[in-house]
This record gives C-alpha cells, structure tokens and sequence, in this order.
C-alpha cells in the first residue's frame, strides 16, 4: 500500500508537469472524463493517435523531399494532424503545426521542413512522457483522472 501511495503521488505530479510544461491542455482532461466507464480509454485513444501520428510526420517528410512538392496541397494533411493534436489537446505539437502550415502558404520549402523537424520533436517528448506517464498507471491499478490544470 505504501508503494502505491508514491506511485500515485508520482502520477499527480507527472500529470500537472503536462499542464506546467505546456505540453497538454484542459483538452486532456475532457478527453479523459469521455473514458469514465472504460478506464483503458484514454490510453486506446492515444495508442490510435501515437500510431497515425508517426504515418501522418513520415508522410509529410517524405512529400517535402519531392522536388516537385507543392506546399498548397500539404496544407490538407497538416489541418488533419493539427485537429487530431487539438482534440488531445496536444499543445506544443499543434502549435509547431501552425507555423508549418504559415510555412505552406508563404511557399516556404526550408521553412516547412524546420517546422516538420519540430513538429516530430515535440511530438516524441509528447509519446515518451505519455508512455512513461501509461506505464505508471498500468502499475498501480485503476486509474486515476486528470485534474484541470492550476
């Protein structure tokens, strides 16, 4: 019991660091309070996004080494992955996903590629403090809700 006592102190404190980082937003929460009768939901959820996020950088890499890359028609696919970084509320991922898609308007190549670059970095610290933060939970047993952010 005592154990678990810490392990959930650590959740708490790994929880608000998202908010205090800047890294999640109040969008998190609500996300979280859709998963109230599944307590696997949120985690499924973010497996999903996790996976079609890796495809949706690697697509988006792969199309600006084109040499005919017309940024006009990537402004589609960045719109797709900013909504689906929102609804998480994914905050500093949708944030370097709005000056990719500034990039794509001002016809911008380099400009799209260093916010692409940026986009993936901070979409792995996103994955890997989740993963850490899942990993956390799984060991203590049902889990606990997010709280709004102070």
């Amino acid at each position: 019991m005592e154990n678990n006592f810490g392990l959930r102190q650590e959740i708490a404190a790994m929880r608000q660091s998202f908010f205090n980082d800047g890294i999640l937003s109040e969008q998190f929460v609500q996300v979280e309070q859709l998963g109230d009768d599944d307590p696997h939901f949120l985690e499924r959820l973010l497996t999903v996004y996790f996976r079609e996020s890796t495809q949706s950088i690697a697509a988006l890499e792969n199309a600006l080494e084109l040499p005919s890359c017309n940024l006009r028609t990537l402004e589609r696919p960045f719109h797709k992955f900013k909504g689906a970084s929102a609804s998480i509320g994914a905050v500093k991922v949708t944030r370097e996903i709005d000056l990719a898609i500034q990039a794509c308007r001002d016809d911008d190549v380099d400009g799209a590629k260093a916010a692409v670059e940026r986009i993936n970095n901070e979409y792995v610290i996103l994955r890997r403090r989740l993963g850490d933060y899942f990993q956390i939970m799984r060991q203590v047993g049902p889990y606990e809700r997010a709280v709004r952010p102070r």
